[in-house]
C-alpha cells in the first residue's frame, strides 16, 4: 500500500525534566531520509503483536485529535500533552520521542502517533583542551531506533472510519502493570492481536489433543498450517476453518475444541492488520522443527505436506525418523 506523507512533527518526552519539549515546526518532508524513516515506522507498526479496533466518536482522544488536519502543530501538541498526562503517571515508562504524522493511504487520511524509546549507545565528541583537538568517546542516551526497527509503541487511526491499529506495552502504574494506551489513552478495548489469538488456539488444541489422545506434534503443525491458510484466504483467522482442518474427522474433538475456545480470550475473525498476509507468510509459512538430539529443520509448508520431498516415519520403538527426498543440491549457510 502506498503511503503519501502530508505533515509530521517530532515532540520530545524527557521523563527527567518532567515536561514535554514541543516542536513548533514540522519535519521537512522534502528530505529523503526523513520520508524513508517515517514511512518505514508506519509500515512496521503492523506486526503479529498489533491489536485492532474502532475508536468511540465521543471519546476524549477523538475530541483531542479533532481538526488536526487543518491545525496540525497546535493539535499535535494537545494530543501529545493528553497522552503524556497519562503516561507520566507510570513508574517505569522511559523517555522517548513522539512522532505525529498525517498521511494518506489509498487516498484516505490517517493519523499516526509513533513512540520511539531512547536507546543508549557510544559515539564520538570533538572537544578542545589547551587549544588542542580532543576526540572523546561518550555515551549518547537518546539514540532512536533504526529505520528497520518497529516503533516501541504506536497508534494509526483511519480518520474516516476511526478504525485503528495499536502496538502497546504494559507499564507500571501505582505498582500495577497496565495496558495504559488502550485502557487510559484511547479508552478502547481492542481485539486480541494475531499472536494472542494464535496462543489461545494452541492452548486449546493442546488440551483437547491430550484429552482425545491425539499426537501433539502433528496437531500443532496442523494449527500453523491452518492459520496460514485462513489468513491467506480471508485476511483473518476463521476458527471454524481451524477446527475442521486440525481435528479433521474427529467430530467430538472438534466440538470440544470449539467449546474450549469459546471460553478463552480468542476473538473470531478479528479485523486484520494492514500487513496480515505478509506477517503470516513470515510467521506461519514454515514449519520449524527442533529435535531432542539438537537437529533443527525449517520446512516450507508446501514441502511439509509433500511425501515425495519429506517423510515422517513412526518407528516400533516409539522414535520418529525423518527422511528428506529428491534433494539435488545442499549448501552450507555460514
Amino acid at each position: 500500500m502506498d503511503i503519501y506523507l502530508k505533515k509530521a512533527v517530532m515532540h520530545i518526552i524527557d521523563r527527567e525534566t518532567g515536561t514535554p519539549v514541543f516542536s513548533e515546526h514540522e519535519l521537512d518532508l522534502t528530505t529523503e531520509y526523513i520520508r524513508i524513516y517515517l514511512t518505514n515506522k508506519i509500515n512496521k507498526l503492523s506486526t503479529a503483536q498489533t491489536k485492532t479496533g474502532v475508536l468511540l466518536q465521543e471519546s476524549d482522544f477523538v475530541e483531542k485529535m479533532s481538526g488536526i488536519a487543518s491545525d496540525f502543530i497546535p493539535k499535535s501538541q494537545q494530543l501529545v500533552q493528553y497522552w503524556y498526562d497519562i503516561y507520566s503517571g507510570s513508574e517505569d515508562g522511559p523517555s522517548a520521542d513522539l512522532l505525529v504524522v498525517l498521511y494518506e493511504e489509498d487516498t484516505v487520511l490517517h493519523l499516526a502517533l509513533l513512540k520511539l524509546n531512547y536507546k543508549e549507545n557510544y559515539t564520538h565528541f570533538v572537544d578542545y583542551e589547551d587549544e588542542a583537538v580532543y576526540n572523546k568517546l561518550i555515551i549518547n542516551r537518546a539514540i532512536l531506533p533504526s529505520k528497520t526497527q518497529k516503533p516501541d509503541e504506536g497508534l494509526v487511526v483511519n480518520l474516516d472510519t476511526l478504525s485503528y491499529e495499536l502496538l502497546e506495552k504494559r507499564y507500571e502504574f501505582s505498582g500495577e502493570k497496565l495496558w495504559y494506551f488502550s485502557e487510559k489513552v484511547i479508552q478502547s478495548q481492542p481485539a486480541p492481536s494475531l499472536e494472542e489469538n494464535v496462543r489461545e488456539i494452541k492452548k486449546a488444541v493442546k488440551r483437547i489433543g491430550k484429552k482425545f489422545d491425539e499426537d501433539e506434534f502433528e496437531l500443532i503443525a496442523s494449527v500453523k498450517e491452518a492459520v496460514y491458510e485462513s489468513i491467506e484466504e480471508t485476511g483473518t483467522i476463521d476458527n471454524q476453518q481451524i477446527a475442521e482442518q486440525v481435528f479433521k474427522e474427529n467430530i467430538s474433538a472438534r466440538m470440544a475444541y470449539q467449546e474450549e475456545v469459546n471460553e478463552s480470550k480468542f476473538v473470531d475473525k478479528t479485523p486484520p492488520v494492514r500487513e496480515a498476509r505478509e506477517i503470516s507468510e513470515k510467521k506461519f509459512g514454515k514449519q520449524k522443527l527442533k529435535m531432542d538430539n539438537g537437529i533443527e529443520l525449517i520446512v516450507p509448508l508446501e514441502v511439509y505436506r509433500n511425501s515425495e520431498l519429506i517423510e515422517f516415519v513412526n518407528n516400533p520403538d516409539g522414535t520418529v525418523s525423518i527422511t528428506l527426498k529428491n534433494i539435488e543440491k545442499i549448501s552450507n549457510q555460514l
